[in-house]
């Protein structure tokens, strides 16, 4: 099991590594996005058709920036997917090994939450590709893109609420449980309130991974002995 929790702190490194790269290298926006986002990708997910239309084209009909911004990300996302959905299935893992018998259950539930997500996602990927290559931008492109986005969130907060188990426990490793509760709980709440909420959520939960990579690389002694 030590195997297994290094391979998660690894991967967990990666993903933080390649998501300060991004972080640092992604151009400036010079456009206000809907719902006051500051990610392009989440607000094209919850973006009304007069919005994505004001997004991504000019009034004469000429394509913004932001378009190929949102184009050049989907081929990295997919990357970035298969990451994310490794990271939940190992930490899933290690959940069904904890002594509870309900443990189990719970371990598999979040893998199920996490590997539909990550279809939801490729799903939206494709669908964002669609409404990016299309002639007229079509009504029903905006809610396929609106759908999988909300299916997709709604798993990952899901499967990150139920994977705070993994840190149920009497030491100060409990704080990284309540952070994973928090992430999911804002994520959940801000689909019903405020597309702003999901996007402190996916915040968070990069500081939930960078924590991840600290802790489960330097001490998986310190993991495995409450399992």
């Amino acid at each position: 099991m030590e195997t297994l929790v290094r391979a998660i702190g690894a991967l967990a490194t990666v993903m933080s590594v390649l998501g300060i790269f991004v972080f640092l290298t992604s151009p400036k926006l010079d456009q206000k996005l809907p719902h006051n986002l500051k990610s392009p990708g989440l607000a094209i997910e919850f973006a009304q058709l007069s919005e994505v239309e004001g997004m991504l084209y000019t009034p004469e009909g000429y394509k913004k920036p932001l378009w190929e911004q949102i184009r050049k990300g989907l081929y990295g996302d997919y990357c970035f997917i298969a990451m994310y959905w490794l990271l939940f299935a190992g930490m899933s893992a290690l959940l069904a090994r904890r002594s509870p018998s309900w443990a189990v259950w719970a371990g598999v539930v979040a893998a199920v939450c996490a590997t539909s997500a990550a279809i939801f996602d490729v799903v939206e990927n494709l669908s964002i590709a669609a409404l990016l290559d299309a002639v007229k931008i079509q009504p029903e492109m905006v809610r396929n893109v609106a759908s999988a986005g909300f299916g997709k969130w709604l798993l990952i907060s899901l499967a990150t609420l139920i994977l705070s188990l993994v840190f149920l426990r009497r030491d100060w490793l409990v704080l990284l449980g309540g952070l994973y509760l928090l992430i999911g709980v804002l994520g959940i709440y801000g689909l019903r309130r405020s597309p702003r909420l999901v996007e402190l959520s996916f915040l968070l939960s990069f500081v939930g991974v960078l924590v991840v990579a600290i802790v489960f690389g330097r001490w998986p002694a310190k993991i495995l002995d409450q399992l």
